[in-house]
């Protein structure tokens, strides 16, 4: 447990990704390329005045005066300090677009609205288009812890949010960007710790009191879970892991899993009526085999999440598999242990014994029949399968609740989008950005660009050069196009350099020795899928049509499109794996292949329902989902090892049909009370604000939910039905 004090919580979304992650290194460079661009931005809603009107601009004037005091800010970007050039006879003003909101009038303000309306870096992307949604942008570079810098800057944003609306109650002010995401999964996952793990953990001592009708069982059982827990917490502390938003949801996990080898080994133990020790020796005996089994092809499952591609994902499985390797050998030893020294558990719950004999019931007398109706089922349900395809969205990854999630649908609707794909624009040598057939291609580029479906908006260069051009014209506007000639448009750049405002440069769109610039195009309304198949037209456009400009391309949802179709194809790998280690694991336990081979096949069987149920309803693999296999797999064994197990030990002493019905009523009442643990705690994890997690616990419930009745209706048939004709009806 001591390890547990070195864990430490990363919330930003790079820990999605490895170090060498292709996705990752080229959105990297980009930054240092350019200006970093983390950033929050406090998305404005005015009053019914309207965004013009004196007293909303004196808000966003407010707003980007105080974002300059928020920490780590370097940058901050709105309306009223957005640079504007404009001639007035001979002389070029080049400064912000607003100043001095108090002493502007109606006409003053007409004219800025009509400016900012019309200008193409300002309209789509700072201002709604013919609507009156805004945004102020503060870029930040956080140092340090990165939990505390983001506590540090929300803490900030949303006391000078409050502050504002305090001062404007018309308006309303929401928070997106990167920081307010990197702050969503730290949030995320401490509201789950602390609502979902009480409530888990409440609802499990209450089924389990119920259900074992024995304190001390189920004082006993408590302290295994904790024990699992805490030494698997531990563990990741002395091994360096850091917890993540999925990572952190281990423990639900683990507690859930624990208990299902204590509910066999308790309902064992309050069985008869002779003397505890007695009772406890027995019930060992019973169960110390397919605990063992069953711990350890659990741990198999859970560990084949190595091969996932995303990082929080094999942490979460090195985690379970370690919790789940203590709580096996926590049950076989605490749980005796305390067993003894507390007060008898008395006799076995009356349900227990009626449970028992509905369970042998199940026995088929015409198990063909049976067999064929579930074949004809698994027919229809199968084809599912072909229906899955790869596709995500980061922005539903979060609850429809999550502040955050309500901010980025706002502005993925009405301003910008919440997915962008930044381009380096290259040129082959310094100053090659004012060529002009170069910027010609970069321009032709950006309208292409526009013209796509998906686009909401581009940020571009060229429009500063153009901008500059019809300025410098008397405001002509048929010189709104780029510079005739390399000197004029690096002197225009020059121009432009030394006339911004402290604090402003022009790095976020120009490279320091002008060999390239930086194209930002906003999408909206996309998801993963989308989000590729546009960076692949994009991608053979230039190829075709600008051979003088060479690229290199990122962004964060194109980080999260790309890693969810390599972890599909890596997650393949592993389950493959688990499936051959656990088969294998399986054949050597039981000593007999053809029970392997049938094990084997009721536990892939749930699995692929599961999978193909989700096609028919949902269709689309995510991240979450692409890694449900093997977790899965790992789990469901637990009920086919125990069953056969019991089946084989009956087997040398009865035929086919009594051993099947005697296996029924014996392990049948503890995989019952299993299930019914294991939903309530994947439930409680359905219930998560962080869609990963609810994602994977959907998938986990449906799962072990027809791992129930594939063991208990199907298996038995074809036990039955594979029996000699003189055994098969006993």
């Amino acid at each position: 447990m001591a390890g547990a004090s070195r864990l430490q919580f990363d919330p930003r979304y790079q820990t999605f990704f490895d170090p060498d992650d292709p996705q990752r290194l080229a959105f990297e460079h980009l930054r240092e390329v350019f200006t970093p661009s983390d950033n929050l931005a406090f998305v404005v809603e005015p009053g019914p005045e309207g965004l013009f009107a004196a007293s909303t601009l004196g808000l966003i004037e407010f707003l980007t005066t105080e974002g300059w005091q928020l920490p780590y800010a370097t940058r901050v970007e709105s309306l009223t300090n957005f640079t504007h050039s404009e001639a007035h006879g001979d002389d070029i003003t080049i400064g912000p677009l607003v100043e001095d909101v108090a002493t502007l009038d109606a006409l003053e303000l007409a004219r800025i609205e009509g400016i900012a309306r019309a200008d193409p870096m300002l309209s789509g992307r700072l201002i709604e288009v013919g609507g009156d949604l805004t945004a102020v942008v503060v870029t930040v570079m956080p140092r340090g812890d990165p939990l505390q810098s983001s506590r540090e800057i929300m803490t900030a944003a949303r006391d000078l949010a409050a502050r504002a609306m305090m001062d404007h109650p018309e308006a309303e002010i929401r928070l997106a960007g990167i920081v307010a995401m990197n702050h969503a999964f730290a949030e995320s996952s401490e509201q789950d710790s602390m609502r979902l793990l009480p409530l888990m953990l409440l609802l499990m001592l209450i089924g389990l009191r119920v259900l074992l009708a024995s304190w001390p069982l189920v004082v006993a059982t408590f302290a295994v879970m904790l024990a699992a827990v805490a030494g698997a917490l531990g563990a990741a502390g002395w091994l360096g892991m850091e917890l993540t938003t999925p990572s952190a949801l281990a423990p639900i996990i683990i507690v859930t899993v624990a208990v299902a080898d204590c509910v066999h080994i308790g309902l064992a133990t309050v069985r008869g009526d002779d003397a505890l020790h007695l009772r406890l020796r027995r019930a060992l005996d019973e169960h110390h085999g397919p605990v063992l089994l069953t711990t350890v092809t659990t741990a198999a499952g859970f560990l084949s999440m190595n091969f996932s591609a995303v990082p929080p994902f094999r942490d979460l499985g090195n985690l379970v598999a370690i919790g789940v390797l203590l709580a096996g050998v926590m049950s076989l030893w605490l749980l005796p242990a305390l067993a003894m020294l507390l007060p008898d558990a008395g006799r076995r719950p009356v349900w227990v014994e009626a449970m028992g004999r509905t369970c042998a019931g199940l026995a088929a007398a015409r198990p063909g029949r049976r067999l064929l109706v579930g074949g004809l089922v698994i027919l229809l349900v199968l084809p599912g399968l072909a229906r899955l395809g790869v596709n995500d969205d980061f922005v539903s990854y979060f609850a429809p609740s999550q502040p955050f999630r309500e901010a980025a649908e706002l502005v993925d609707a009405r301003l910008g989008g919440m997915y962008e794909i930044e381009y380096q624009l290259k040129a082959d040598a310094a100053g090659g950005i004012h060529a002009p057939a170069w910027l010609a291609q970069v321009e032709a580029f950006a309208t292409w660009l526009r013209e796509q479906p998906e686009t909401a908006h581009v940020l571009t260069y060229t429009d500063v050069l153009k901008r500059l051009n019809r300025t410098l014209a008397g405001d002509a506007p048929e010189a709104y196009v780029l510079p005739e000639s390399a000197e004029a448009a690096a002197q225009y750049t020059l121009l432009y350099e030394l006339s911004l405002p402290l604090g402003q440069d022009i790095t976020n769109m120009v490279d320091q020795d002008y060999r390239s610039v930086r194209l930002l195009v906003s999408l909206r309304d996309v998801d993963s899928r989308r989000v590729l198949a546009f960076e692949q037209r994009a991608g053979a456009w230039l190829a075709e049509h600008a051979p003088l400009v060479s690229e290199r391309h990122g962004g964060i949802n194109l980080m999260f499109a790309h890693i969810s179709e390599r972890n599909v194809a890596a997650m393949f790998e592993g389950n493959l794996f688990a499936v051959l280690v656990i088969g294998a694991m399986l054949a050597v336990a039981l000593r007999a292949p053809g029970l392997a081979m049938v094990s084997l096949f009721t536990n892939l069987l749930p699995v692929a329902l599961a999978f193909a149920v989700w096609g028919w309803l949902v269709q689309d693999l995510g991240l979450a989902i692409s890694a449900a296999f093997g977790m899965t797999l790992g789990i469901v064994v637990d009920d086919t090892v125990h069953l056969l197990t019991r089946y084989r030990r009956l087997r040398a002493e009865m035929d086919v049909a009594a051993a099947v019905r005697s296996t029924l009523a014996t392990v049948g009442p503890a995989l019952v009370v299993t299930t019914l643990i294991l939903f309530v705690g994947f439930a409680c994890l359905a219930a998560s604000s962080f869609a990963l997690n609810a994602l994977l616990a959907q998938i986990t419930l449906l799962t072990i939910g027809l791992a129930l009745l594939v063991d208990l209706l199907l298996l038995p048939a074809w036990l039955m039905y594979r029996a000699p004709a003189s055994e098969s009806h006993g």
